[in-house]
């Protein structure tokens, strides 16, 4: 029987992506995002989700495709917030379980990120620029800065298709 190996090269993948820190909900950060840069997100279908060791995490994803200039924003939370459960021992009659709270990251090396703004293709400087800046004005975020993606661990995370 033959086998077929089908390889993702991430290396074909060009975006930018900006860091937000704000403990506001995602679809108040989608408003947001829609008010103060002339967006449309909407909520995808589909979630992104990833099988962690104990448990399925899932990510929310908004998204918005501007048709004049071909740029596709995608908003993704990073942290998701699970309860795994852990068995400690099931040796005797009744077997013993912990539940503890227990937060995975979409990315992480980035652990304080709250949210990630991805830019599909690549935008002027001036532009981007002035995009973080706008993120910045946003009452509830704390800060948002450009992420240098070529020097990203799991930059394969973040590939939505």
């Amino acid at each position: 029987m033959q086998s077929h190996k089908v390889l993702l090269d991430v290396e074909d993948e060009h975006f930018q992506l900006i860091a937000i820190y704000s403990s506001m909900e995602e679809y108040k950060m989608a408003f947001f995002l829609n008010k103060y840069l002339k967006l449309k997100l909407t909520r995808d279908r589909m979630d992104i989700d990833f099988m962690h060791n104990l448990f399925n995490a899932v990510y929310p994803l908004y998204s918005f495709k501007n048709p004049a200039t071909y740029l596709k924003f995608e908003l993704v939370a990073n942290k998701f917030k699970g309860k795994p459960v852990k068995v400690l021992r099931s040796g005797s009659l009744f077997r013993e379980e912990e539940v503890s709270p227990q937060e995975v990251y979409l990315v992480p090396e980035y652990n304080k990120v709250d949210y990630f703004l991805k830019l599909s293709e690549e935008a002027t400087t001036n532009e981007f620029l002035r995009m973080i800046n706008s993120i910045g004005q946003i009452p509830g975020v704390q800060a948002a800065h450009a992420i240098d993606v070529d020097n990203l661990k799991s930059k394969q995370n973040l590939i939505f298709e």
